[in-house]
């Protein structure tokens, strides 16, 4: 239990870091720089459009589902099957070779699924955030208008009074 609670927390915050992160937000810059460099160079030259493995790269940056199942495996590797990791190398089993692969995959699929649940929710805390204070600012301002405008009534009243 603690290896699976392990290893989804690592993997969706690596994924988050990889797609989120402002650590590697320059990294991110430059591999849009390079694609974006890439395809002028392919339209001054008059060839066609073609998907290049700098555009995969920032595609993969840029998605927490893509990343989280990259993630996913690599985390997988490392929690879910440390224990006879390298074993498949000196096992002439095919089927211990399959059920490993498998399993690597479903770790690949789980950290996929996670990150972009973990994504959204912290999509959903960050507009909740900025909705609260929205609503604390829209209130705060009704109170302002209020009050001025209960003074401005209690300048009317007062000189009226007065004559």
């Amino acid at each position: 239990m603690v290896d699976f609670l392990l290893f989804a927390l690592a993997s969706v915050g690596m994924t988050l870091i990889l797609v989120r992160g402002t650590l590697f937000q320059p990294f991110r810059n430059f591999l849009a720089d390079g694609a974006e460099r890439i395809r002028i160079r392919r339209e001054k030259k008059g060839l066609p459009s073609g998907f290049t493995f700098t555009e995969f790269l920032l595609g993969l940056l840029s998605c927490a589902q893509c990343t989280g199942f990259w993630s996913g495996l690599f985390c997988g590797i490392f929690f879910i099957t440390s224990d006879t990791c390298w074993i498949w190398l000196n096992s002439i089993s095919n089927r211990y070779l399959f059920n490993r692969i498998l399993m690597l995959f479903c770790c690949g699929a789980a950290g996929s699924f996670l990150s972009v649940v973990g994504d959204i929710f912290l999509e959903w805390l960050f507009f909740s955030k900025m909705l609260l204070m929205r609503q604390f600012e829209d209130e705060e301002h009704r109170r302002t208008l209020l009050s001025e405008q209960e003074l401005a009534a209690t300048a009317e009243v007062l000189p009226e009074n007065e004559e």
